[in-house]
């Protein structure tokens, strides 16, 4: 089935929302649940979703192929913290669990790097989570490089996030 990408609009919230929920691959990596939910509604709940796409700043992005199968986050003019770097930041690429391996990641990605380039951007970076090789494998196949590692710190648990960028 061929995959389409298209632009969020204000009405695709609950989509979004619903797609942020199903999508989310890392729950498995968070020690207390409630500090899972927490995270989740702080990113997903339909309010900050809402929020986020009257944002000029940010675009989500939908992939469907005969149904919605999975989002993809950017926002736009994104420093790096302490690097003398900035661009598109890609927070989020996710696809529904049975959607993976069939090549649609590879697709958005290219996407995304067209889109950051049309907004002018000539940086595109994202953030891995360490214990996320295959991710960071993928993205190091698309070009992307290790820029310098960070500190993700929940109050019960600490994970070490690469940063990753690309010049477009």
């Amino acid at each position: 089935m061929p995959l389409s990408l298209r632009i969020a609009q204000l009405h695709d919230a609950g989509l979004l929302n619903r797609l942020g929920f199903t999508t989310y691959p890392f729950a498995h990596l968070w020690t207390s649940k409630t500090e899972l939910t927490r995270f989740l509604e702080s990113e997903y709940a339909l309010p900050v979703v809402e929020h986020s796409l009257r944002d000029s700043a940010v675009c989500w992005l939908i992939a469907e192929t005969d149904r919605p199968i999975g989002i993809a986050k950017l926002t736009w003019h994104s420093e790096i913290a302490g690097e003398a770097l900035a661009g598109t930041l890609l927070n989020k690429l996710y696809l529904s669990p049975e959607e993976t391996g069939k090549g649609y990641g590879r697709t958005i990605f290219d996407e995304i790097s067209l889109l950051a380039r049309a907004h002018g951007q000539t940086f595109l970076w994202l953030q891995v989570l360490q214990q996320n090789t295959g991710a960071r494998r993928f993205y190091e196949s698309l070009g992307m490089k290790h820029v310098k590692d960070e500190i993700f710190s929940s109050a019960t648990q600490q994970s070490i996030v690469h940063v990753m960028g690309k010049i477009l």
